[in-house]
């Protein structure tokens, strides 16, 4: 009995160590209305350039953190590792891409235009030849990325700048005034450009969020803190490249980043509405009385509230914080002089971590019925 106890036991533990290698985590952040919310990481490298892992890798990671579409974007004019890896740059998404479909994973065929700065790098997506990028000149490699309909963003435009502060080159307003200048990353790794997410606003650019990750996700994120890649969000009508191309070419983005979502209000404002419930939408009290309005944030993402003009007949609290996953309450308390009867209250605040510009945080409401009683 002991001997098979024993050798039920060398099946099992190689067992449990393969279920637990398999878990997905899942980003919760909602659908809005009209649209999926995938979540997408758009840059990264494998050691077909300069990364440090195989392409299947990526697969496995993008799939364990919750991502929906990936792309590895090797660069086109550095490869380090040429006399070991002898094949073109092209052949990552090869390898990656069966696997990537065995897990359900959508995975974009990219690459990385590098040049030093001016005009710096750009990722160019939804390629039919990696290998006609391969030009001496800039501007053509552009025009080949162009003659593919790719779309083409530029990758961390504080790169080697003081104080990562990014330069608009005449170089950007070619691109810009031609057309090319499809996207811009607000934020890469662990960089935030104010700056870039401004001209993004004001020029009508696409804004990404991505990794540019080369190590392993493990070496350089610690999830063990509840630290996440940095993504873009991407709001699709469906869940095919056609649809993610679109969806990035009408800028329909939002970047998750840190403990931040950047965006139009347009997609922040029901990211929040479809992530919040309040518990007690009806109360009974009388004037100068206290209740707790019950609020539920479903998503993961942490809302941090500030005050903004509020009721004439409450009074509430001016900061709070709705932690994910969570119910908050926020303490509310009529005025002496509260009329009786039913009334509709709205609780004005502004998200200050839900960002539709470089400070402005996004206007909410939240809704409740009350009965004024003597």
């Amino acid at each position: 009995m002991k001997k098979l106890n024993i050798i039920l036991l060398m099946f099992l533990i190689p067992a449990l160590g393969f279920g637990q290698l398999y878990t997905r985590k899942e980003i919760k952040i909602p659908d809005i209305p009209g649209y999926l919310t995938l979540k997408c990481d758009l840059h990264m490298h494998t050691v077909f350039s300069d990364g440090n892992v195989w392409p299947t890798v990526r697969a496995d990671e993008a799939w364990r953190e919750g991502l929906d579409v990936f792309a590895i974007s090797d660069h086109v004019e550095y490869q380090p590792h040429k006399e070991d890896i002898t094949t073109g740059i092209g052949r990552s998404y090869e390898i990656a891409k069966p696997r990537a479909d065995e897990l359900g994973l959508m995975i974009i065929r990219a690459a990385e235009i590098t040049r030093d700065m001016p005009p710096g790098h750009f990722n160019v997506l939804f390629l039919d030849s990696i290998s006609a990028l391969y030009k001496d000149n800039f501007w053509q490699a552009i025009q080949a990325a162009v003659d593919q309909d790719a779309f083409i963003f530029w990758n961390h435009p504080g790169w080697r700048q003081p104080d990562e502060i990014p330069i608009w080159y005449d170089e950007h307003s070619r691109l810009y005034d031609e057309g090319h200048m499809h996207g811009m990353e607000i934020v890469n790794e662990r960089s935030y450009y104010p700056l870039a997410h401004q001209w993004c606003l004001e020029k009508n650019i696409t804004m990404l969020g991505n990794s540019d990750i080369h190590n392993p996700t493990g070496m350089d994120i610690d999830f063990a803190e509840g630290a996440h890649r940095a993504i873009t969000l991407v709001f699709a009508e469906k869940f095919t490249e056609e649809s993610v191309k679109e969806a990035l070419v009408k800028g329909r983005t939002a970047v998750y980043y840190k403990d931040m979502l950047m965006g139009k209000q347009e997609f922040l404002k029901p990211i929040f509405e479809k992530s919040v419930n309040i518990a007690n939408r009806s109360v009974e009290l009388g004037p100068g009385e206290t209740f707790n309005l019950q609020v539920t944030n479903n998503s993961e993402v942490p809302f941090i509230l500030e005050a903004a003009e509020g009721e004439k007949d409450i009074f509430y609290q001016e900061n709070v914080t709705l932690y994910p996953g969570r119910t908050s309450i926020i303490r509310i308390r009529s005025k002496q002089i509260a009329e009786p009867g039913i009334h509709t209250y709205t609780l004005r605040f502004v998200v200050s971590n839900l960002l539709t510009g470089v400070e402005t945080g996004l206007p909410v409401e939240l809704k409740f019925k009350a009965k004024i009683v003597d």
